[in-house]
């Protein structure tokens, strides 16, 4: 290998070890929900074309996001290769089971194969959609306020369409309860009459 060729490849694996321990140490904080400043990028995608995005299912079926725009929706991007990514599904699945009654949804699209997608539901038991987005989904992630097209990336997607919340990096299950507790509040209280 020239020493060119050395010097870019040292480059890049530092690259790699600084991207690695950035994550390990949890990597960005939070972004704050709507209506705040998120300091991420826009989001070009209109609430219509959001609900008609479709991924395939493990079975090839095709999914339209748009079947759950009733619901608060958790969309979760995520990869088998990514390490971070397979430590916070389990923390995912649980909080999907304890929400599912509160007109909350869990979707994950993984950026993967249909393979490794279904194998890895059956092995952790993921019990909410896990839909095959592919890498062909990363310009998707951009378009919905994640430039970096890294994983993890979570969004929190009100009934009315709007994004309400969104995360790059991962989230542990207190982290999730946090904000679909303050999501969930803000909702019923905007719901309530005024006092006039």
């Amino acid at each position: 290998m020239s020493t060119w060729g050395r010097r870019v490849f040292v480059l890049a694996l530092l690259a790699a070890a600084g991207l690695a321990g950035w994550f390990a140490a949890g990597g960005p904080p939070p972004l704050p929900l709507a209506g705040e400043d998120t300091g991420g990028g826009d989001v070009t995608l209109s609430v219509d074309q959001f609900y008609a995005l479709s991924f395939a299912d493990s079975d090839g079926n095709r999914q339209r996001l748009g079947q759950w725009r009733d619901k608060l929706l958790v969309v979760n991007f995520w990869a088998t290769w990514c390490p971070p990514c397979r430590k916070e599904i389990p923390d995912f699945v649980a909080v999907s089971r304890e929400y599912a009654d509160r007109g909350v949804q869990f979707v994950g699209l993984g950026i993967d194969n249909a393979y490794n997608v279904s194998r890895f539901a059956d092995e952790q038991q993921v019990d909410y959609p896990l839909l095959v987005a592919g890498a062909g989904s990363l310009p998707i992630m951009s378009a919905l306020g994640n430039p970096a097209m890294a994983l993890p990336y979570t969004l929190v997607v009100g009934a009315g369409g709007e994004i309400r919340y969104t995360r790059l990096g991962p989230m542990d299950r207190d982290a999730l309860r946090n904000t679909l507790d303050r999501l969930l509040s803000r909702a019923t209280g905007a719901s309530k009459p005024q006092p006039g």
